[in-house]
């Protein structure tokens, strides 16, 4: 993993800098953190396509996502001055307005791509419940591999699927990792664990 520090000037667009340092770069990763305001965001809420927009004295609550040689998939969350927050897929036309500091982390660039052929057979300590666009679900297979981790992926594709795995965890957030049969957690609770044991109690 290697770190990246992006320090964005006033009238700065959010989105076009981290397409543009990913690409120039040839960089795949995510966004670790980030401090800083803006003077108008754009963003597009779930289930609509029409793309929302806020301007004044805004202040970024957090910024997530990922990028990959230029092409970005990022949320946006932010107050305004009433502590109001909003928050939504990012979109062009967000600009800084004083200033904004961004972390980013890049790695080597191993896609994961999630479907059926990549569910094992042999019965393992741990599941997976995972969906197959959620970076948070890759990213789980990701550690998962890279501690060498047995697994079980199970891809949830329709919402009788859904139903029945929320009916065992009492969760609607994916991941779902399960350790023989009990639920364990999502992404947060695995990167914990994995800061904690390397997973060693896992295998």
């Amino acid at each position: 993993m290697q770190p990246h520090s992006l320090k964005l000037s006033p009238n700065s667009d959010l989105i076009i800098c981290i397409k543009e340092f990913s690409f120039s770069n040839n960089l795949y990763g995510y966004v670790s953190g980030v401090v800083g305001n803006l003077s108008k965001a754009c963003i597009q809420c779930p289930s609509n396509q029409k793309i929302s927009q806020f301007e004044g004295n805004l202040e970024i609550v957090s910024l997530n996502g990922n990028f990959n040689n230029g092409d970005v998939h990022l949320h946006l969350s932010f107050a305004n001055e009433g502590c109001n927050v909003f928050g939504g897929h990012l979109e062009e036309g967000s600009i800084v307005k004083k200033g904004t500091d961004i972390l980013l982390v890049s790695f080597e660039n191993k896609t994961i791509d999630i479907s059926n052929k990549y569910l094992n057979d042999n019965q393992s300590r741990v599941k997976a419940y995972i969906l197959k666009n959620c970076p948070w679900s890759k990213r789980s297979i990701r550690l998962l591999e890279s501690l060498s981790i047995p697994y079980d992926a199970i891809l949830i594709e329709n919402d009788k699927e859904f139903q029945k795995v929320k009916s065992l965890s009492n969760h609607n957030t994916f991941p779902q990792i399960f350790l023989d049969d009990v639920f364990f957690g999502g992404y947060d609770e695995l990167s914990k664990q994995a800061k904690y044991d390397s997973l060693n109690s896992f295998k």
